[in-house]
């Protein structure tokens, strides 16, 4: 009766340890994948000179502002300005991944290094709205006309660690 005793004490203690290792380590598997930061931003705002060297002459609304941490936002955004507009995206640029057979994308410099600019013209007749993705480190509303303008714009997604592609 005791050697019973014994077998199902040990029986109970190797059942509960065995949920105990599973239980941390399935905390620790979603603590690992947890949900990247989300943002939501609704904002009517006016354009200012676009501060970028050679675009001086340009006006610009930054919804969000360039990321210097290797994080990325990627989301949608939907906008309407009252006077043409393109949605700026910029990315960090790395020119000596280039050559002249290839050429550069449109870039810029900025703070210590230069950013890629991808423009997204979305406008068509009277009508200066869009509801574009994108996946950048920087967006905004952008003028190259140089007129002054308003934007009301709703933009919600998440900022993301860059990851590479795996093999």
């Amino acid at each position: 009766m005791k050697s019973k005793i014994n077998i199902l004490g040990t029986l109970f203690l190797t059942a509960l340890l065995t949920g105990l290792t599973i239980s941390s380590t399935s905390n620790m598997s979603l603590s690992a994948f947890a949900e990247p930061p989300m943002f939501a931003i609704q904002k009517t705002d006016k354009s200012i000179q676009d501060p970028l060297p050679g675009h001086e002459t340009h006006q610009i609304v930054i919804a969000l502002p360039p990321r210097d941490d290797g994080k990325m936002y990627v989301g949608q955004v939907t906008y309407s300005a009252s006077k043409p507009v393109e949605v700026v995206v910029l990315n960090p640029f790395n020119a000596t991944a280039t050559d002249e057979e290839h050429g550069q994308p449109l870039n810029a410099p900025f703070g210590n290094g230069s950013v890629a600019i991808s423009l997204m013209n979305q406008f068509n007749g009277e009508f200066n709205a869009g509801s574009p993705t994108f996946a950048g480190s920087a967006l905004a509303f952008h003028n190259i006309n140089g007129e002054p303008f308003s934007v009301t714009y709703a933009t919600a997604g998440k900022v993301l660690n860059q990851t590479g592609l795996l093999p």
